[in-house]
């Protein structure tokens, strides 16, 4: 059980960190060619938690953040209210199971591949 989770939490790591960077690169480049590209921010939280990254779905927003008792997950809708606020895996299963399983089977890939996949 524990390979598992740490198994789980390396390939949403690395998830977190692919989609960070594809924000990021979005956030940057031009985007009058693409119109339907939108960048949404997530919502402001007053908590000191560092933030790991963001997984964006079709209407909301997770944000991954590293507490003193470990990842702490918030959600928020698009337009910024607030779903979900520094709740752990176990909160989030409860809460909104649709949204754990996200995390739980979280993949990433190269944006390259997807990309080439699309032309």
């Amino acid at each position: 059980m524990k390979k598992q989770f740490v198994v789980v939490s390396v390939v949403l790591g690395c998830a977190v960190l692919a989609l960070a960077d594809d924000a990021k690169q979005s956030a940057t480049s031009n985007t009058a060619n693409s119109p339907t590209t939108t960048v949404v921010a997530p919502a402001k939280t007053g908590d000191s938690y560092p933030v790991i990254g963001y997984l964006e779905k079709r209407n909301c927003v997770i944000t991954i953040k590293s507490s003193p008792h470990g990842t702490v997950y918030s959600v928020a809708t698009k337009d910024g209210k607030v779903l979900h606020e520094n709740v752990s895996a176990e909160q989030l299963k409860a809460q909104a199971p649709e949204i754990y399983e996200v995390i739980k089977t979280g993949n990433a890939n190269d944006a390259s591949v997807r990309a080439s996949a699309i032309n």
